[in-house]
């Protein structure tokens, strides 16, 4: 997506799309559930970074914030996000009023920092004091060296490209928010979408998506070089279907605040979502977030 589309203009690709492989019925519902969001990429020479944004460093914390841990072990700062670089393009999407950096932690301890694995207790990777979302002032956050034994990661800026999103529709692996849309009976005569509803979305709609992403919208490829799920906001490119999301409280649909993937792109690892309930993004409640982790 480019500075010269606009978001609506981007909608309505988006339900011509949705409309012309699911029908009008499913198609328009798909479409309504379209979000914005921004896929981030290393800075290039002549693209500046998104403010402070940067994968790795020093966190930006506003002074007597307390450096995050789980069971007594520091969490390592994944990325900082400047909401307040990233333009319009968020809408009535952005966070909070004030949240104008966030920075994310995930336990990842080092044990050239002397971190004993030997001696470490069983980690919950699905606790959600394995990660935190930490918020700051831009005007007032200072530079805080992550303590032993955090990993301590080299900064790298991103810029962020404005991209439109939908839940993800890959195989049987489709984001459940599918399961809840009105099928219209169309999901009668079949024992796999009748057990599955979200599958027929994702059965007519799935490769037409990731196609569209990839080659419309630069998303999940960058440059032809490597897998980059790297993205802010919007619904996250999702590989396994996750039960926790099903198990989100609320009566509204999860956000999404960064998938982080960049330090794994050797195809050693993975990535993290990083989300939380509806009601605390709302609120700014960043203490609900969970690390969904894929290929760890």
């Amino acid at each position: 997506m480019t500075d010269s589309v606009s978001y609506e203009e981007a909608c309505a690709r988006v339900r011509e799309l949705c409309v012309e492989h699911l029908g009008e019925h499913i198609g328009t519902q798909v479409a309504a559930l379209v979000k914005p969001g921004f896929g981030l990429r290393p800075v290039k020479p002549g693209i500046a970074a998104a403010g402070h944004s940067r994968w790795g460093g020093r966190a930006l914390l506003n002074p007597g914030t307390p450096w995050p841990e789980y069971e007594g072990v520091p969490l390592s700062l994944f990325a900082v996000l400047d909401v307040d670089a990233l333009g319009p393009w968020l809408g009535d999407e952005r966070p909070p009023a004030g949240d104008g950096l966030l920075n994310v932690f995930y336990c990842d301890p080092d044990s050239e920092r002397g971190y004993v694995y030997e001696d470490a207790p069983l980690l919950d990777f699905e606790d959600p004091r394995h990660c935190r979302i930490i918020p700051a002032d831009p005007a007032r956050a200072t530079e805080v060296e992550a303590p032993a034994p955090a990993s301590i990661r080299d900064p790298e800026p991103f810029y962020a490209v404005p991209v439109v999103t939908l839940p993800s529709a890959r195989g049987v692996d489709y984001d459940p928010i599918l399961d809840t849309l009105d099928y219209g009976g169309e999901t009668e005569d079949s024992t796999h979408y009748r057990s599955m509803p979200g599958w027929l979305v994702s059965d007519r709609f799935g490769d037409v998506w990731s196609e569209f992403c990839e080659k419309e919208q630069g998303l999940y490829k960058y440059e032809d070089v490597y897998f980059s799920p790297d993205q802010a906001f919007g619904w996250p490119h999702l590989e396994n279907s996750f039960a926790v999301l099903k198990e989100m409280p609320g009566d509204e649909p999860y956000r999404h605040i960064i998938t982080i993937g960049h330090y794994n792109l050797d195809g050693d690892g993975g990535y993290l979502h990083f989300v939380l309930p509806g009601k605390a993004f709302r609120d700014g409640d960043y203490e609900q977030a969970v690390a969904l982790h894929e290929g760890f």
